[in-house]
């Protein structure tokens, strides 16, 4: 049985943890109020765009259009986690998430943002581009400028037919999926969209407006990804903050019961030391 120096140690380490995980529970509470805000100002510039590219794309065939037609080379899969842990099962069901799609496409090359994901996936033994080394933090337009131009670039030298993401959308439920990225689908929607002339051609405007609109998509990939990994942490935390009170309380109540028997004890052999001495 502990003694009751080692519960009161364990009680200050638990009380201790307690803290550090409230703490990290209002980080991550204000860092997702914070992109929750975000997400809803930058949601009317992406419906915007889509129904831009909609527009533009009507009409225009596969091969008029370089990024709405399938090139040579292998289906490219970019996976976005995190790069902290404590945050439930964020970065496995992301992982999951890509087995699977690798299992309905084995030759696809892999391209990973977030270092827990990286590390899940080199004790899997899955091979992904080591010098694609982008960082997730929190999401900025330069961040996803730069990864937009480098798939854009890709897929007009056909290296790859297909670009996919792999992410935890809040919208669906912080649920993993797959999304198609490239080549786009520019197929006009059942909405009405307004119809404007384009200079010189449509498909001249569509070649400078799917960089841009595959930037705010990957924008937007890494919001949804992010404001995913806060959710799953003040989750995680706040769990850890129930289990913490619960074990404190377990803890205090048998470093009182240990406290009173050692006082009955103390109590009890200062009584029979006085007996034997009055005698």
């Amino acid at each position: 049985m502990a003694t009751l120096k080692e519960i009161k140690s364990h009680i200050k380490s638990v009380d201790d943890t307690a803290k550090i995980t409230s703490a990290m529970y209002l980080i991550s509470s204000g860092k997702y109020k914070a992109l929750k805000s975000q997400i809803a100002l930058f949601s009317p510039y992406m419906n915007s765009l889509e129904a831009e590219i909609e527009s533009a794309g009507e009409g225009v065939t596969a091969e008029e259009c370089v990024y709405t037609r399938k090139g040579g080379g292998d289906t490219a899969v970019l996976a976005v986690a995190s790069d902290k842990g404590l945050c439930g099962d964020y970065n496995r069901a992301v992982f999951r998430a890509l087995q699977r799609t690798l299992a309905e496409n084995p030759q696809a090359k892999v391209f990973a943002i977030g270092a827990k994901l990286k590390k899940l996936l080199d004790a899997a033994g899955i091979e992904y581009e080591k010098d694609f080394d982008f960082p997730m933090k929190n999401p900025d337009e330069a961040f996803s400028a730069k990864i937009s131009e480098y798939f854009c670039s890709a897929f007009r030298e056909e290296r790859f037919s297909r670009v996919s993401a792999v992410y935890t959308s809040f919208e669906d439920g912080r649920k993993a999926i797959e999304k198609t990225l490239l080549p786009i689908n520019a197929e006009r929607a059942e909405t009405q969209v307004t119809e404007f002339e384009y200079f010189p051609s449509k498909t001249d405007v569509l070649d400078c407006l799917v960089p841009i609109y595959l930037s705010g998509v990957f924008f937007n990939i890494f919001l949804q990804s992010y404001i995913s990994e806060q959710y799953s942490r003040m989750l995680a935390m706040d769990s850890a903050n129930i289990n913490a009170t619960s074990l404190l309380e377990e803890l205090k109540i048998q470093y009182n019961h240990l406290r009173q028997n050692a006082i009955t004890t103390e109590i009890t052999e200062i009584s029979n030391e006085r007996k034997r001495n009055d005698r």
